[in-house]
């Protein structure tokens, strides 16, 4: 069965999630590379307390939205200026040293090397300055059973709001202090339609052309479901 890349066009969270959920639970054993793009979120982890890691009133005053997803980590912001990666396979042939294999050559070809700067994330070479952060999800102990590792790519993103709309735990602002901790995450500056093409040019040079479609490859009965409860009150507030 050929790979699937799938590129999303809406840049709603839930609806996004919802894809991503979908194409995990229907994946049938085949690899897929999931691209799309939130505007103005902050997206939790699973076990996160929004009212803890969020700016909850400055977010309802400047229009952004809050989103939970089903995998562990830390709370992130994204708007346009991010590039959000899905790597799905069966757990049996999912590496995550394989998927930042592709994240970092992909950048590579844009002159820019990469390095490891934590067991989850991705930083730029020369500053080590962290641009990619990632979590994980898998729906069974099987070899078989379907998971992912998902992540960011900060392209262009306004590094300010990260510190306007997160509240980092105290533990992490007595090591590092706001201005720090946001001096440690960096954009690449790349166009972020052009990094698209480069992660998808390196993915099918691993694994062979791959059928190409849009988020409409999820089946949207499937979606719709599943956008609801990720947008409920009681998914979005649950500890």
């Amino acid at each position: 069965m050929k790979p699937l890349i799938v590129t999303g066009t809406s840049y709603d969270p839930y609806h996004n999630l919802a894809v991503e959920e979908t194409l995990l639970r229907t994946s049938c054993g085949r690899r897929i590379l999931y691209l799309w793009q939130n505007d103005r979120t902050v997206v939790i982890g699973r076990h996160q307390d929004a009212k803890a890691e969020c700016n909850l009133e400055k977010m309802k005053e400047d229009g952004v939205l809050l989103s939970k997803r089903i995998s562990g980590g830390g709370a992130v912001y994204h708007d346009m200026g991010n590039i959000n990666f899905t790597f799905i396979a069966p757990r049996g042939l999912l590496s995550v040293d394989e998927d930042f294999e592709i994240i970092s050559e992909a950048v590579r070809s844009f002159g820019i090397y990469t390095c490891r700067t934590g067991n989850n994330d991705l930083g730029i070479a020369s500053s080590g300055a962290k641009f990619s952060g990632s979590a994980f999800y898998q729906s069974g102990p099987d070899e078989d059973s379907p998971c992912f590792h998902h992540g960011t790519i900060l392209c262009s993103c306004d590094i300010e709001k990260m510190g306007k709309y997160l509240t980092p735990p105290a533990e992490k602002l007595e090591r590092h202090g706001v201005q720090s901790v946001r001096a440690r995450v960096a954009n690449l500056g790349l166009d972020s339609g052009k990094v698209k093409e480069s992660i998808i040019k390196v993915f099918e040079e691993r694994f062979g052309e791959a059928k190409r479609a849009g988020e409409e490859e999820a089946d949207p009965g499937m979606v719709a479901e599943a956008a609801a409860r990720l947008s409920s009150h009681s998914w979005l507030f649950s500890i």
